[in-house]
């Protein structure tokens, strides 16, 4: 059942405080902005944590909100921006290397995007939690959030040929991922 939602009285509603708005917005935007922190998070919890802080921030900055946007979008930067946050905040950014810089070259970008289309979505979230959080944040930044690496080396206070360099590593990670599990389908298939 969809929720009946009048963008401007709910917005209203919920700069004055008023529970039922922000119920309605919440469970307006819940599941769409769950998904945005899960591929941040490293598990459920820390979603759904991530998930609470950034609707306080949401709430909190709603009388900003100037409409140059959509408010979907205007949500979804508030929590990407928390996320960010929570990841900087908490030393979670630690970018790993592979013992072979060689594997950088390990296949073309259509044969990537062809693999990501044979696994379940919930499944990819998976994979992508199980990504050290370097590597998910400049996934979820480039590949989802549409930054490029000078907007993502500002982001997170890197240099853009490490956010290059980390896509390129996280890419064969989820790759290595993506091919085990196509082994085990093809073993049971």
């Amino acid at each position: 059942m969809k929720l009946a939602f009048n963008e401007k009285d709910i917005i209203e509603g919920c700069i004055r405080g008023r529970s039922d708005s922000q119920r309605v917005f919440f469970q307006y935007f819940y599941s769409g902005m769950l998904a945005l922190c899960k591929r941040y998070a490293a598990n459920e919890d820390e979603a759904k944590d991530l998930l609470q802080e950034g609707f306080i921030k949401v709430f909190d900055n709603l009388p900003k909100f100037r409409g140059e946007s959509s408010l979907k979008t205007w949500v979804s930067r508030v929590m990407v921006n928390n996320a960010l946050n929570y990841i900087k905040k908490n030393n979670k950014i630690q970018f790993v290397s592979f013992d072979s810089s060689s594997d950088l070259d390990f296949a073309d970008d259509a044969e990537y995007v062809e693999d990501l289309e044979v696994i379940h979505p919930e499944m990819l979230i998976e994979l992508i939690q199980g990504l050290p959080a370097g590597y998910r944040a400049i996934v979820n930044l480039y590949a989802v959030e549409g930054f490029t690496h000078k907007q993502i080396a500002e982001a997170l206070g890197i240099a853009e040929g490490t956010s290059k360099s980390q896509l390129a590593k996280a890419r064969i990670f989820l790759k290595k991922s993506i091919d085990k599990i196509k082994v085990h389908a093809d073993a049971r298939g």
